[in-house]
C-alpha cells in the first residue's frame, strides 16, 4: 500500500514539476515536451488515485465487517454466558404441568376458603400463611404479577388496587417472616 501512495506522490511532484517548467521560459519545443509530460504524468495520477481509492475502500470495508464480526461474536459470548449463568442459578424457573397445576390449585383452595373476608384470611395460621406466601411467590415467578391478581386473587378491573396491596401484604408478610 506503501508503493501506491508513494508512486501517487511522485506522479503529482512530476505533474507539477512539468507543469512549471512549461510556464518557465523555454524554447516552444521545450514547452511542448514539458506539457506532455504533465499530461501523461497527470493521466497516470489519475489512474493511480483511483486504485488508492478502491484500495482503501476495500480496506475499510474489511475493517468495518472485522469490526461487526467481534460485536456479533462479543454478542454470542455474552448470551451463552447469561443462558449458562440461567441454567446455574436457575433465574427462569419453570415448574412442570403437573406442579404448576397443583401450586395453582393449592392457592385457589388457600384464598377461596368459606371466608370471604380476604383480610380475614392474612390473619390465620401461620402453616397457612406461609403456604399462600410460598404458592404466590411461585405463581408470580411463572405466571407473573397479574396472572395472580386476575385468576388467583380474582381481583382485576375497580378491584386492581385492592388486589395490589393484598398481593403485598402476602409478600411483605412473608418476607418479614424470611419465608
Amino acid at each position: 500500500m506503501a508503493d501506491r501512495w508513494l508512486k501517487a506522490n511522485c506522479l503529482l511532484a512530476s505533474t507539477v514539476a512539468f507543469w512549471l517548467a512549461a510556464l518557465s521560459p523555454l524554447p516552444q519545443i521545450g514547452k511542448g515536451i514539458s506539457y506532455s509530460l504533465a499530461l501523461v504524468a497527470s493521466v497516470q495520477l489519475v489512474t493511480e488515485s483511483r486504485r488508492l481509492i478502491a484500495q482503501d475502500a476495500r480496506r475499510a470495508a474489511l475493517f468495518a465487517m472485522n469490526q461487526e464480526l467481534e460485536q456479533v461474536e462479543i454478542g454470542l459470548h455474552t448470551q451463552q454466558q447469561e443462558e449458562a449463568l440461567y441454567e446455574i442459578y436457575g433465574a427462569a424457573p419453570t415448574y412442570s404441568p403437573e406442579v404448576d397445576r397443583e401450586l395453582k390449585t393449592s392457592l385457589e383452595h388457600l384464598y377461596k376458603e368459606p371466608s370471604a373476608d380476604r383480610a380475614a384470611e392474612l390473619q390465620t395460621s401461620t402453616s397457612e400463611k406461609k403456604a399462600l406466601y410460598l404458592a404466590v411467590k411461585s405463581l408470580i415467578e411463572v405466571k407473573g404479577k397479574t396472572y395472580v391478581l386476575e385468576k388467583v386473587l380474582c381481583l382485576s378491573g375497580g378491584q386492581w388496587e385492592k388486589g395490589e396491596q393484598v398481593l403485598q401484604q402476602i409478600l411483605d408478610e412473608g418476607q418479614k417472616n424470611g419465608w
